[in-house]
Protein backbone atom coordinates (compact mmCIF):
# COMPACT_ATOMS: atom_id res chain seq x y z
CA UNK A 1 0.00 0.00 0.00
CA UNK A 2 1.49 3.39 -0.94
CA UNK A 3 2.26 5.69 1.94
CA UNK A 4 2.91 9.37 2.50
CA UNK A 5 5.33 11.03 4.90
CA UNK A 6 4.08 13.81 7.13
CA UNK A 7 5.27 15.79 10.11
CA UNK A 8 2.82 15.92 12.97
CA UNK A 9 2.96 18.01 16.12
CA UNK A 10 1.32 16.29 19.09
CA UNK A 11 1.03 17.18 22.75
CA UNK A 12 3.81 15.76 24.93
CA UNK A 13 1.45 13.40 26.77
CA UNK A 14 0.37 11.88 23.44
CA UNK A 15 3.97 11.37 22.38
CA UNK A 16 4.82 9.84 25.75
CA UNK A 17 1.97 7.33 25.40
CA UNK A 18 3.04 6.49 21.84
CA UNK A 19 6.64 6.06 22.97
CA UNK A 20 5.59 3.75 25.81
CA UNK A 21 3.49 1.62 23.45
CA UNK A 22 6.30 1.56 20.90
CA UNK A 23 8.77 0.38 23.51
CA UNK A 24 6.42 -2.38 24.69
CA UNK A 25 5.82 -3.50 21.09
CA UNK A 26 9.47 -3.20 20.08
CA UNK A 27 8.48 -0.89 17.22
CA UNK A 28 9.44 2.66 16.25
CA UNK A 29 7.12 5.41 17.49
CA UNK A 30 6.22 6.30 13.89
CA UNK A 31 4.98 2.76 13.20
CA UNK A 32 2.75 2.82 16.29
CA UNK A 33 1.42 6.30 15.41
CA UNK A 34 0.71 5.19 11.84
CA UNK A 35 -1.17 2.10 13.05
CA UNK A 36 -3.27 4.19 15.44
CA UNK A 37 -4.12 6.70 12.70
CA UNK A 38 -5.09 3.89 10.32
CA UNK A 39 -7.49 2.50 12.95
CA UNK A 40 -9.02 5.96 13.47
CA UNK A 41 -10.25 6.39 9.89
CA UNK A 42 -12.88 4.48 7.96
CA UNK A 43 -11.69 1.37 6.14
CA UNK A 44 -10.91 1.90 2.46
CA UNK A 45 -13.26 0.67 -0.25
CA UNK A 46 -11.77 -1.38 -3.07
CA UNK A 47 -11.63 0.72 -6.23
CA UNK A 48 -12.30 -2.22 -8.56
CA UNK A 49 -15.83 -2.78 -7.22
CA UNK A 50 -18.83 -1.85 -9.36
CA UNK A 51 -19.60 1.88 -8.92
CA UNK A 52 -23.01 1.33 -7.28
CA UNK A 53 -21.63 -1.10 -4.68
CA UNK A 54 -18.60 1.11 -4.07
CA UNK A 55 -20.88 4.12 -3.45
CA UNK A 56 -23.03 2.06 -1.09
CA UNK A 57 -20.02 0.95 0.96
CA UNK A 58 -18.60 4.47 1.08
CA UNK A 59 -21.98 5.83 2.22
CA UNK A 60 -21.92 3.49 5.23
CA UNK A 61 -19.53 5.92 6.93
CA UNK A 62 -22.48 8.31 7.32
CA UNK A 63 -24.64 5.76 9.15
CA UNK A 64 -25.01 5.35 12.89
CA UNK A 65 -23.38 2.40 14.64
CA UNK A 66 -26.82 0.85 15.12
CA UNK A 67 -27.53 1.01 11.38
CA UNK A 68 -24.09 -0.36 10.50
CA UNK A 69 -24.59 -3.23 12.96
CA UNK A 70 -27.93 -4.04 11.28
CA UNK A 71 -26.10 -4.32 7.96
CA UNK A 72 -23.40 -6.47 9.54
CA UNK A 73 -26.03 -8.85 10.91
CA UNK A 74 -28.16 -8.93 7.76
CA UNK A 75 -28.87 -12.21 6.00
CA UNK A 76 -29.98 -13.26 2.59
CA UNK A 77 -33.68 -14.02 2.21
CA UNK A 78 -34.28 -17.71 3.10
CA UNK A 79 -36.31 -18.32 -0.07
CA UNK A 80 -33.42 -17.02 -2.18
CA UNK A 81 -30.97 -19.26 -0.29
CA UNK A 82 -33.22 -22.28 -0.93
CA UNK A 83 -33.54 -21.37 -4.61
CA UNK A 84 -29.77 -20.90 -4.87
CA UNK A 85 -29.21 -24.38 -3.38
CA UNK A 86 -31.67 -25.96 -5.85
CA UNK A 87 -30.08 -24.17 -8.81
CA UNK A 88 -26.60 -25.13 -7.62
CA UNK A 89 -27.62 -28.80 -7.37
CA UNK A 90 -29.12 -28.71 -10.87
CA UNK A 91 -26.00 -27.02 -12.18
CA UNK A 92 -23.82 -29.78 -10.69
CA UNK A 93 -26.16 -32.41 -12.16
CA UNK A 94 -25.98 -30.76 -15.58
CA UNK A 95 -29.74 -30.19 -15.71
CA UNK A 96 -29.78 -26.41 -15.28
CA UNK A 97 -31.45 -24.44 -18.06
CA UNK A 98 -30.05 -21.25 -19.55
CA UNK A 99 -32.59 -19.23 -17.54
CA UNK A 100 -31.54 -21.12 -14.45
CA UNK A 101 -27.89 -20.26 -15.10
CA UNK A 102 -28.74 -16.58 -15.35
CA UNK A 103 -30.75 -16.76 -12.14
CA UNK A 104 -27.91 -18.62 -10.40
CA UNK A 105 -25.42 -15.99 -11.57
CA UNK A 106 -27.64 -13.19 -10.29
CA UNK A 107 -28.12 -14.86 -6.91
CA UNK A 108 -24.38 -15.45 -6.62
CA UNK A 109 -23.69 -11.78 -7.35
CA UNK A 110 -26.31 -10.79 -4.78
CA UNK A 111 -24.74 -13.08 -2.17
CA UNK A 112 -21.25 -11.75 -2.95
CA UNK A 113 -22.46 -8.16 -2.56
CA UNK A 114 -24.11 -9.04 0.76
CA UNK A 115 -20.87 -10.56 2.05
CA UNK A 116 -18.95 -7.43 1.01
CA UNK A 117 -21.51 -5.21 2.78
CA UNK A 118 -21.30 -7.32 5.93
CA UNK A 119 -17.48 -7.41 5.92
CA UNK A 120 -17.27 -3.66 5.36
CA UNK A 121 -19.81 -3.03 8.12
CA UNK A 122 -17.78 -5.07 10.61
CA UNK A 123 -14.56 -3.32 9.53
CA UNK A 124 -16.29 0.04 9.97
CA UNK A 125 -17.51 -0.88 13.45
CA UNK A 126 -14.01 -2.00 14.39
CA UNK A 127 -12.54 1.26 13.07
CA UNK A 128 -15.03 3.13 15.26
CA UNK A 129 -13.59 1.45 18.32
CA UNK A 130 -16.03 -1.41 18.83
CA UNK A 131 -14.60 -4.71 19.91
CA UNK A 132 -15.78 -7.66 17.91
CA UNK A 133 -15.61 -11.20 19.25
CA UNK A 134 -16.09 -14.44 17.34
CA UNK A 135 -18.12 -17.10 19.14
CA UNK A 136 -17.87 -20.64 17.90
CA UNK A 137 -21.29 -22.30 17.63
CA UNK A 138 -20.18 -25.66 16.30
CA UNK A 139 -20.71 -25.59 12.55
CA UNK A 140 -21.43 -21.83 12.63
CA UNK A 141 -19.55 -18.83 13.93
CA UNK A 142 -21.12 -15.69 15.32
CA UNK A 143 -19.47 -12.28 15.43
CA UNK A 144 -20.73 -10.15 18.30
CA UNK A 145 -20.00 -6.57 19.22
CA UNK A 146 -18.66 -6.45 22.76
CA UNK A 147 -18.68 -2.65 23.24
CA UNK A 148 -16.23 0.19 22.89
Amino acid sequence: MPSQTMTLTVPEYVFDQLAAQAQMAGQPVGVIASQMLARAVSPPVEESLPPALRAELEAMTLLSDVSVLQIARSRMNEDKVALYDVLLDRNQDGTLTMEGRELLRGLREEADALMLRKAHAYALLKSRGHRLAVKDLGSRRLIVMTGQ
